[in-house]
């Protein structure tokens, strides 16, 4: 018994010591070191960036960077965005693909960067295939023309740890402008199959490449009431291409649910908070929605508005005063640079824009939404309140809940309440404004020094300004 013991200890240590050698020889393959343990879970609810603090800056991105790695052999990652030039996250596709994930892109056409060339080098474009990489002509799901792009910014994965059917859904492409210069967020959920399956079918059928606009697409897993409702689904999907106009729009349709003044059955009332945080709204369509926001604010709902750039007759309709004053209105677009400090044409000309703005597209409700009091929902998506958005490929999705609500809202409210990252589009002009900073002075003790700001700070529709590097209509 004795030397069985012992035989069978030595055995054991061998078989360990092999093992620990076998590991750590494979550890130094990508393969391997891109394997994550099991019990890692998917992000849950939503992720924001922050442009103005170096720790903000990639926070989105390593969320889903984390997800790549974390998603094991023979699961399938599906990615739709309108912009990728990251170079980290290339990598990470690459190994996981590389170790049996299957990886499959859509992008739009309007760039080939060093991170699509490296994607495309180990998986092809062959849409046919398992894994592949390719740029949709125009829009995937829209009339092949110059105006209409993949603008959708989805990201699934059927498993990723001990997660399942994760979906990432906002207004985030994996860019280093958006990165650095933008506020973005996106919004991850996980569990729902149904929907999971539904944004897949979304994704094949967008992998068809159509040169034809298709018919929306409306679902939102298994309705509780036979068809979707925002007011009572906990997730509701649009997937545009889908025309609108003054009479049939769905930000009208939206609006046209809340109601902004509520009883609250001890002889007061209750106003409906609203919070909006666009990255842009002109055109046309942008003037009929100002006009409809601005309503709302008339009939008593707490509405607060920040955008990131507007049109200039936009602005006009949505700032004009109402017997209950102006709806409050701040703007994230800041400019600090003067014109050569980003000359990278080195044409004489500023090739970025805005050094900061929100490239943001959602819009919360906390109050009474379909004669249902006490609602708490959020818009999120693609989708900007501007004329050409809504021939896009574009999602619109909502999401049911007062926790994912708060979340919002604190985003919001730390663009709105700070200085340094919105400004007062009332008392600002689109020539000069004035920034606050801190200055040491001589003995130890801080004064608030402000600086003027000698640039434009939102684009208007007889705009002088061109496409560069860093700026993209997106």
């Amino acid at each position: 018994m004795s030397r069985f013991f012992t035989t069978l200890v030595a055995v054991c240590l061998s078989l360990a010591t092999l093992s620990a050698g076998t590991v750590a020889a494979a550890s130094s393959s990508a393969e391997v070191r891109t394997e994550r343990p099991r019990t890692w879970k998917a992000p849950h609810g939503p992720v924001f960036n922050d442009p103005h603090r170096k720790a903000g800056h990639f926070t989105i991105e390593q969320q889903v960077v984390k997800t790549i790695r974390h998603t094991p052999r023979r699961e399938t990652i599906r990615i739709a965005v309108y912009s990728f030039d990251r170079m980290p996250v290339a990598n990470a596709l690459i190994d996981a693909h590389k170790r049996g994930v299957r990886v499959q892109m859509l992008l739009n056409d309007h760039q080939d960067t060093r991170a699509m060339q490296a994607v495309r080098s180990e998986i092809g474009t062959n849409r046919d295939k398992n894994s592949f990489i390719y740029k949709c002509k125009a829009g995937c799901r829209s009339t092949e023309n110059e105006f209409n792009n993949l603008h959708t910014k989805f990201y699934s994965f059927t498993q990723a740890g001990q997660s399942q059917d994760v979906i990432a859904v906002g207004s985030a492409n994996m860019m280093l402008n958006a990165a650095l210069h933008q506020w973005n967020d996106l919004y991850f959920s996980s569990g729902n199959h149904t929907l999971f399956r539904q944004f897949v079918s979304l994704f094949n059928n967008m992998k068809k490449d159509w040169d034809k606009r298709r018919p929306p697409r409306h679902f939102c897993g298994t309705p509780l009431t036979g068809t979707c409702d925002d007011s009572v689904d906990q997730d509701t999907v649009w997937a545009f291409p889908k025309p609108s106009g003054p009479k049939s729009d769905l930000v009208l349709d939206m609006l046209g649910r809340i109601q902004c003044v509520t009883p609250d059955g001890a002889g007061g009332v209750t106003r409906t908070r609203l919070a909006l945080s666009m990255h842009t709204m002109r055109g046309r369509r942008g003037d009929y929605l100002a006009e409809a926001i601005r309503n709302k604010y008339a009939e008593g709902c707490d509405f607060r508005v920040s955008y990131g750039l507007i049109g200039y007759h936009t602005k006009q309709i949505l700032g004009a005063p109402t017997a209950r004053g102006r709806i409050p209105l701040r703007s994230t677009g800041m400019d600090y640079n003067t014109d050569d400090d980003y000359d990278l044409n080195h044409d004489g000309e500023d090739d970025l824009i805005l050094d900061y703005y929100s490239h943001q597209k959602y819009f919360v409700v906390q109050g009474t939404y379909n004669g249902v009091p006490d609602t708490s929902m959020v818009l999120t998506g693609s989708s900007n309140w501007a004329s050409l958005s809504t021939a896009n490929d574009e999602i619109w999705l909502t999401v049911q809940g007062k926790r994912v609500a708060r979340k919002y809202v604190a985003n919001f409210d730390y663009q709105w309440d700070h200085q340094r990252n919105s400004r007062d589009a009332y008392t600002t002009t689109y020539s000069t404004f004035r920034v606050a900073r801190q200055e040491r002075q001589a003995d130890g003790t801080l004064r608030t020094v402000y600086d003027t700001v000698r640039r434009p700070v939102t684009t208007v529709e007889r705009d002088p300004y061109r496409k560069g590097p860093y700026w993209e209509n997106d």
